[in-house]
């Protein structure tokens, strides 16, 4: 059975010690080149691994994991929602966080996944990812933009959910969803059971977010979606969570992208192009 960690690890951090939350805004700030970095430290594992290899080479067919990984993170591992009017979407800020649990909500819902990112688009464009842009819209408001983005069956319900969710942050979260991870003490099993508590998302939403977001709550990290690791296993890189883990050299920004990688294959019908 494919799972997302593990045997006996549940959702509990694997394979030494996390960053914590602010380690990894002070790892931001130090390293303006970090993406440049990883993808160097990629190529370097990859090159390493092919010299170990050196008394069997591979046929043309046969791919080493690692160079797969690394063209899938090239291709298509976007950081989630830097494609929307996010103005950082690789920083825990509040906005951030809460853009990120508004996409968890909306793609979790049973819509197509081209008009949930358009929604998600637009309720972004929108302000709602800011907590007083979410509070100050009517709920007339809110049901105009998801119509508009096309989520017409369930607007009025979802509309309903966002203003909740807005004051279950003020209320609860001191005004910032990154309150979480510290409430939780940064373990991933309590962290989701938190989640939980907001109306609208379920099981599948909370797998989203973790995959979204472990970028910016590092504790979340190693996962990737159930659903997206029959992707993996079917492109030949293993289905294994905390394999594909050691293969990003641990890094859960690298492994966020690797997931946003796995799940454009996985929607857009574009495994066939990592397969053989």
């Amino acid at each position: 059975m494919v799972t997302t960690r593990s045997q006996n690890k549940g959702q509990g951090p694997a394979l030494g010690e996390k960053r914590s939350h602010s380690e990894a805004r002070s790892t931001k700030t130090q390293k303006p080149n970090a993406k440049q970095q990883k993808m160097e430290s990629l190529n370097n594992k990859e090159a390493s691994g092919k010299n170990d290899a050196d008394e069997k080479p591979t046929s043309a067919k046969t791919k080493q994991p690692g160079s797969k990984i690394e063209q899938l993170i090239s291709q298509y591992g976007e950081l989630p929602l830097s494609q929307t009017d996010l103005s950082e979407p690789d920083k825990p800020t509040p906005d951030t966080a809460l853009a990120l649990l508004l996409n968890a909500m909306l793609s979790s819902s049973r819509i197509s996944h081209a008009l949930a990112a358009k929604t998600v688009s637009l309720v972004i464009k929108a302000g709602y990812h800011k907590l007083d842009g979410l509070k100050k819209s009517s709920w007339e408001e809110k049901t105009e933009v998801l119509t508009e983005g096309g989520y017409t069956h369930y607007r009025e319900k979802t509309a309903t959910m966002m203003g909740d969710l807005a004051q279950l942050i003020e209320d609860k979260y001191e005004g910032d969803l990154n309150t979480i991870p510290q409430l939780a003490s940064e373990n991933p099993t309590k962290i989701r059971a938190e989640l939980k508590n907001i109306k609208g998302l379920g099981d599948i939403g909370i797998n989203i977010f973790f995959d979204t977001a472990q970028h910016i709550w590092p504790c979340l990290a190693p996962f990737i979606d159930p659903r997206s690791l029959k992707t993996a296993e079917a492109i030949g890189i293993g289905a294994d969570v905390d394999t594909l883990w050691q293969e990003v050299s641990e890094d859960p920004e690298l492994l966020c992208r690797l997931a946003a990688a796995l799940t454009k294959l996985r929607l857009d019908g574009r495994t066939n192009e990592f397969q053989g």
